[in-house]
């Protein structure tokens, strides 16, 4: 994956699925912004020998050519595709839907039976498999192709398709060793040769295809890594691996909204869940242990209880997938570096690198007070100054009363400081 700094400038796009930026802003700036996030998953694929990543919107899946599925799993009920969307209710495991929309890597679904909800919800295309009961068949064609009034080539020529259109498929048939495809136009049935249309045995079995001229297989999954080789758009794309990257929504100033690809920020498959989203109130039954406000970024926060959580608004509360249900004392400096007990972040909890050495603070303790800690618990963590380079923890070392340390350089060197 890209590494990219604050001061660093980052392609924003007018889609998540949008192929080329459509300007360039300092993540610092699109960090403060950001009002929506949304998952976008990519394949990584080898064809002919290379391997690559492509984003799930350019490329015909099994699920884009099925219009009945079924969930895989427990999912939330949402209403539009984004993981901020929350509706108050899940939809169950197994729960039959119709397809009537894929944007991306989301679907737009309307529940089948009778508890099912009156109204249409968005979920991630992960969690949804084709169902093994009647489809309305689907076909999507390769190249430009001709749309004849009966079977055969020499059949008279209505019209044409362009490529990578869809197509309504009404039955096939055989002529002269050769299969034909019966489509449904508004003014009637009409053929194509099979040879140019995909139907839906073209992309089972862990296939996808091009949907795009000239579609960029690239290095990582990320709009602005280096580009492998560029496809015909003919090849099938088996793919190996999966993985999602999150998007953010900004405002611009004189250029609308726009959407920027939060980078070191992908979570792996096979079973992504969203991250855990809790309202305050949920947050406070989970016996809050700490909490910080940063001072860099109006509205961003964090706090620990049963698990690191962040939020942009005090309401909403994502959950940090790293931290797993672990409590750790928050501090944030002035600049915004974040600490999380032995962690520190410095793009606001996007990422993070432990900054303790454990080893370095027990050789304190034990030069500085004659005997080693019987244990090491941290409890506290301040940050003294902007940088965050000054730092003091209060240690639970095993004795009557806890410790102060302090460092003046992140955690290169130590002093006790008294209880």
């Amino acid at each position: 994956m890209l590494t990219q700094p604050a001061f660093a400038e980052i392609g924003s796009y007018l889609r998540p699925e949008s192929r080329f930026p459509s300007g360039m802003h300092k993540r610092e700036w699109l960090e403060a912004r950001t009002k929506e996030t949304r998952m976008q998953r990519w394949f990584r694929v080898t064809t002919e020998g290379s391997y690559g990543w492509v984003a799930e919107d350019h490329v015909l899946t099994a699920l884009k050519m099925t219009s009945i599925a079924r969930t895989t799993r427990e999912e939330p009920d949402r209403f539009s595709p984004s993981l901020d969307s929350l509706r108050d209710r899940r939809i169950q495991k197994d729960s039959q839907v119709v397809i009537l929309e894929i944007a991306g890597s989301w679907a737009r679904v309307r529940v089948l039976g009778d508890d099912a909800p009156n109204h249409d919800s968005w979920m991630l295309n992960e969690s949804l498999k084709r169902d093994p009961g009647n489809q309305i068949a689907k076909g999507v064609t390769i190249r430009e192709t001709a749309i004849r009034a009966t079977p055969g080539h020499v059949s008279v020529v209505l019209d044409r398709f362009d490529a990578f259109e869809n197509l309504a498929v009404l039955r096939t048939q055989m002529l002269n060793g050769k299969m034909w495809i019966e489509v449904q136009l508004e003014s009637g049935p009409a053929w194509v040769d099979r040879a140019d249309v995909w139907l839906s045995v073209d992309v089972a079995d862990g296939i996808v295809r091009s949907l795009e001229p000239s579609l960029e297989l690239r290095s990582s999954p990320h709009p602005a890594s280096d580009i492998v080789k560029r496809l015909k758009g003919t090849e099938a794309l088996k793919v190996v691996d999966a993985k999602y990257l999150r998007w953010g929504r900004v405002k611009v100033p004189e250029h609308g909204f726009l959407w920027w690809p939060i980078s070191d920020d992908v979570f792996d498959q096979p079973g992504f869940i969203p991250p855990m989203k809790l309202s305050t109130t949920d947050l406070m039954s989970r016996s809050l242990y700490d909490m910080a406000l940063s001072e860099s970024i109006p509205g961003l926060r964090f706090a620990s209880a049963k698990g690191i959580f962040k939020s942009r608004d005090g309401k909403t509360w994502a959950k940090i997938a790293k931290f797993e249900d672990k409590n750790y004392p928050i501090a944030i400096a002035k600049n915004g570096t974040l600490f999380v007990g032995p962690y520190v972040s410095r793009d606001n909890g996007e990422n993070f690198d432990q900054w303790i050495r454990w080893d370095r603070l027990v050789e304190t303790v034990k030069l500085q007070t004659g005997t080693p800690p019987a244990r090491l618990r941290l409890s506290s963590v301040v940050s003294r100054n902007n940088d965050g380079s000054e730092v003091d923890l209060i240690l639970d070392v095993g004795r009557s009363k806890p410790i102060r340390v302090q460092t003046k350089d992140r955690g290169l060197n130590w002093d006790i400081r008294g209880s």
